[in-house]
């Protein structure tokens, strides 16, 4: 199946550009094409609540008053999408 070979090498060329060229990642980033429609602050937003995500993931022991009911239903929303 020479389509799937194919495939497979632009899969390869797409891992090597992203994880070794860091300047194309944040240029071709899909996030950055959403994320370009916000304000600042909501990109602020984002950027805190990965940061809480990765803590969290971690096993930072947060307790329930350590964020709001809007920041812990992002973080569940971002657990949802990152295990998929």
């Amino acid at each position: 199946m020479p389509e799937l070979e194919v495939a497979y090498k632009k899969f390869l060329n797409r891992v090597h550009e992203e994880t070794e060229n860091p300047e194309w990642n944040i240029e071709n980033h899909p996030a950055r094409k959403i994320l370009s429609r916000y304000s600042d602050g909501f990109r602020n937003w984002v950027n805190y609540l990965e940061s809480m995500f990765l803590l969290k993931k971690g096993g930072y022991p947060f307790g329930k008053n350590d964020l709001n009911m809007t920041e812990w239903k992002a973080l569940a929303l971002l657990e949802k999408f990152q295990s998929k």
